[in-house]
């Protein structure tokens, strides 16, 4: 999770790089901002995919859980 938080820190750091026009900026400033989106929006998908991947993994734990105490009952 932290290379996704890294990516969207970084994104949000190119761009107010890009709108304070700091050394570096592009003249087109359409283009920075397109790149800055770009790294945000990469991390976002990283994050949302982790999330994801957890929020499975819980759900097939609590399913475990419920057909061991159901089995359990039936014994």
């Amino acid at each position: 999770m932290t290379v996704a938080g890294a990516l969207i820190a970084t994104g949000g750091l190119a761009a107010a790089w890009f709108f304070f026009r700091l050394p570096g900026t592009p003249e087109e400033l359409a283009a920075g901002y397109h790149q800055a989106a770009r790294v945000a929006a990469i991390g976002l998908v990283i994050a949302g995919s982790a999330l994801l991947g957890r929020r499975r993994t819980r759900a097939t734990a609590a399913e475990e859980t419920t057909e061991e105490t159901t089995e359990a009952e039936r014994a």
